[in-house]
């Protein structure tokens, strides 16, 4: 790729008129005027280069019409926390073509199970191979603590339960439903397991939740449980922006939705993205929506026509969610 303004979103910061050079399927030299006999060569004529974007939240290769059961593989009723999606994600999907040519290389695919714990979420590669697509598996688990279908202080309440719980079996393989849990749920063993690797910061646990009061509960539990936490939603997250980056626990905004829709929302404002990130806040970007979820792009726009710095929101979309979740070697413009 000769002669683009290449946005590493990374250490590298803004190179302009830089040559990459990729071999193999990797970035293998970065510089200007690279002299390479190449079997492909590509003139970019001042172009904008970026990482492919990383779709945080979404449910691509699980979902293709939300009406028709029959095409969703993305809940469950008989597992919770343990439900892992991996076995169902279909890298062939109508809805990653589509996706794709939006720039969205990369998606977590998330369980939408109703109730506490939705599932765990993997990562995917958008590149259609059969056997290449999974990047990592069951790297979170997805939740949500919004009321609706029960009291969101029943769920604050199942949540402490079932991480109690969790934290004194010892063997998954032998649980058995012990008392401290309601008699209406039910926990398997593969439950069971996925909550142990939250108790034990082997994974994060990510909250859907966007009152104020909700995110300060959940960054009060999340240190008292030392667990890892992210908030999904955050719509009045800038009133509680100080203690989010003193506690380092990232937010995944959906900036296109920034009006009040809903009694949990009544705070929530346009500037959102940028109060949290001038109190230090990470902040990661997604869509409202999966079958759209390259408008996780338009979400950015928005975020920085209102104050987000322009670096920042590529990195929201790139590499601070590589970091966030762990995913090697994707989210930024580097050799290897």
């Amino acid at each position: 790729l000769k002669g683009g303004n290449v946005y590493t979103a990374g250490p590298g910061g803004v190179l302009e008129n830089t040559d990459i050079y990729i071999e193999d399927g990797k970035i293998s030299k970065i510089g200007k005027n690279l002299n390479i006999s190449a079997s492909r060569i590509k003139d970019l004529n001042g172009k904008i280069v970026t990482p492919g974007f990383i779709a945080p939240y979404s449910q691509l290769g699980i979902v293709e019409i939300g009406a028709i059961a029959e095409t969703r593989d993305d809940s469950s009723k008989i597992y919770s926390s343990g439900l892992s999606i991996v076995s169902a994600f279909n890298p062939h999907s109508t809805l990653i073509p589509y996706n794709l040519r939006g720039g969205i290389t990369t998606a977590l695919s998330v369980p939408s199970s109703s109730g506490l714990y939705a599932g765990l979420a993997s990562a995917f590669s958008l590149s259609s191979s059969l056997e290449g697509s999974l990047i990592s598996q069951d790297i979170a688990l997805f939740s949500s603590i919004s009321s609706g279908e029960d009291s969101r202080a029943a769920k604050i309440l199942l949540l402490e339960d079932s991480l109690d719980v969790a934290s004194r079996v010892i063997e998954t393989d032998s649980w058995s439903n012990e008392k401290g849990l309601p008699s209406s749920s039910s926990y398997s063993s593969r439950d069971i397991a996925a909550l142990k690797r939250v108790l034990t910061r082997e994974i994060p646990l990510i909250v859907r939740a966007d009152r104020a009061s909700d995110i300060l509960f959940l960054i009060n539990f999340s240190v008292e449980k030392n667990i890892r936490l992210i908030i999904r939603g955050g719509s009045e997250a800038w009133m509680v922006a100080k203690q989010l980056a003193n506690t380092k626990t990232p937010v995944i905004l959906e900036p296109i939705n920034n009006l009040p829709s809903s009694f949990n929302q009544l705070g929530a404002r346009l500037d959102n993205a940028s109060l949290l990130e001038k109190a230090g806040v990470k902040i990661l970007i997604a869509s409202h929506e999966t079958h759209n979820s390259y408008l996780s792009r338009q979400a950015a726009g928005i975020a920085v026509s209102y104050g987000l710095p322009w670096d920042v929101a590529l990195k929201s979309l790139t590499s601070n969610v590589a970091e966030v979740f762990g995913l090697k070697k994707i989210g930024m413009i580097e050799i290897g």
